[in-house]
């Protein structure tokens, strides 16, 4: 669970945790955050994005306002101080060798000149890719998912805000790769599968897979869980099953987690959907 800092709790709060599976990544979320930070340094490559108020980066050089809607990106080593005025924000903290290191795992190639600048980041697609990478680490879930989102925030980081140059992928027949891990998450759609061993399995590199994934089955390997769980969850409950049983079985953190999920997806609770399909059961047969 987040670490909860601040004097004001019902006006500014600062959160810090580190994500199951991701010891590399520290995040923080700050809520009405008002405080300036002096001139200093840190290890890990930092990027911050403003949700409300106004934040301020100041390096050699330049300073750079950072309102809502915009991403503070800062190297490792960098030296810079910020400034926050009422601000709500949700961050990221990266060793940045695990950033490289996660870079070439997932390509599985080498990446060469991999640089950052420090900078303002308006690009609504990186904003949005980054959100949803932070908001997946923030509480236990599908390590596929996890898996995707920071693949695919880490990819157009690179590819749009860095000098690196990245080698296009050729295309094979990536069907048989493809049907295998969707058969592989048929069966085993209540286990913690990682890209990483989807990838071992097809002998693809787990970007090649996700895209490959993507391209041929409409979404990626992580929604293509759920889609199984939530299949295997309306099965089990027209059966009679409990819900905190079909949670269970089906691979979700918790009865809550699963209500949410169901809910999202089904359009109604498990509560709901247990009791119509008992009702069902129990009506008995007229003849037309």
């Amino acid at each position: 669970m987040p670490a909860q800092f601040g004097r004001e709790e019902s006006k500014s709060l600062v959160e810090i945790w580190r994500p199951r599976d991701f010891e590399s990544i520290e995040l923080h979320r700050g809520m009405r955050i008002t405080q300036e930070y002096p001139r200093h340094w840190h290890d890990e490559f930092y990027v911050c994005a403003i949700l409300d108020g106004d934040a301020y980066l100041d390096c050699p050089g330049k300073s750079l306002f950072t309102p809502r809607g915009t991403l503070a990106m800062v190297p490792s080593g960098e030296v810079h101080a910020n400034r926050k005025i009422v601000c709500t924000f949700r961050c990221i903290f990266m060793e940045f060798k695990a950033l490289e290191s996660a870079l070439e795992q997932f390509m599985e190639q080498t990446i060469p000149g991999v640089n950052f600048r420090t900078a303002r980041i308006d690009d609504a697609r990186t904003v949005a890719s980054f959100l949803r990478l932070h908001r997946s680490l923030e509480k236990p879930g599908s390590r596929l998912r996890r898996d995707h989102s920071l693949l695919v925030f880490l990819h157009r980081l690179l590819a749009r805000h860095s000098t690196a140059s990245i080698a296009s992928l050729r295309d094979g027949n990536e069907d048989s790769a493809v049907r295998r891990s969707k058969d592989f998450l048929d069966e085993h759609y209540a286990d913690r599968v990682s890209l990483n061993e989807l990838a071992r399995l097809t002998g693809l590199s787990p970007y090649h897979l996700n895209r490959s994934f993507c391209r041929k089955i409409g979404i990626p390997p992580h929604a293509y869980q759920l889609q199984v769980r939530i299949a295997r969850a309306k099965s089990a409950l027209r059966t009679g099953s409990s819900i905190a049983r079909v949670a269970l079985a089906t691979g979700f953190a918790d009865q809550s987690h699963f209500t949410r999920v169901f809910k999202r997806l089904v359009g109604d609770t498990p509560a709901r959907f247990w009791r119509r399909s008992k009702n069902v059961q129990d009506t008995p047969d007229v003849p037309h």
